[in-house]
């Protein structure tokens, strides 16, 4: 039912509670990467890092546990909203080897086979400098996708890292990850190799 809904009514954002009787809210998550782009904040009582982890790499762009503020909620809300529609991208596109990246349709393959990235993730890429090679810092990476240098490095670390696993998930061994580079643990570039 509530995938129904979604597709019928084209949300601008997506609450999604875990704790849905009859479908598993994973599910629904995986399930709502077919059909829209909108952001999803998943709503739950599960604070464990696991539950976290495992909403925000299929494709959440936020996580918040119940019982919540609602002060909190609606920062977060801004902020999802305004990564999701504040920044207009110069490149449409992205090919390099076996990998593209179509950023208008926020859509990624990997030797043909889909990757499906949340919107963080894309912002993180698009951070990333269009030209094969040119370097950018975490400073400058922390603007482009969360416009903020207030976050942590490590946030900046585990969105590449989780970048990474997922382009190597679909990718052929001769391919691996080679998309992203990093160069002494404090920039990153695109790669064309």
């Amino acid at each position: 039912m509530p995938l129904n809904i979604s597709k019928a009514t084209k949300p601008d954002l997506i609450f999604l509670d875990m704790g849905l009787p009859d479908i598993s809210g994973l599910e629904v998550l995986r399930s709502l990467l077919d059909f829209t782009d909108a952001p999803v904040i998943v709503v739950s009582g599960n604070d464990t890092s696991e539950s976290v982890a495992q909403a925000l790499t299929i494709s959440a762009d936020d996580y918040i546990t119940k019982p919540f503020v609602p002060i909190e909620l609606m920062a977060r809300v801004d902020s999802v909203i305004r990564r999701a529609s504040g920044r207009k991208v110069e490149r449409t596109s992205f090919t390099a080897g076996e990998k593209t990246l179509d950023f208008d349709r926020k859509q990624a393959a990997v030797s043909g086979n889909k990757v499906d990235l949340n919107l963080t993730e894309w912002d993180v890429l698009k951070g990333l400098p269009s030209k094969p090679g040119v370097v950018v810092d975490y400073s400058a990476l922390k603007l482009q996708a969360w416009d903020s240098t207030d976050v942590s490095d490590a946030a900046v670390h585990m969105a590449i890292r989780r970048l990474r696993q997922k382009l190597k998930q679909v990718a052929s061994e001769a391919e691996g990850d080679g998309l992203i580079r990093e160069r002494r643990g404090i920039v990153y570039s695109i790669s064309i190799e």
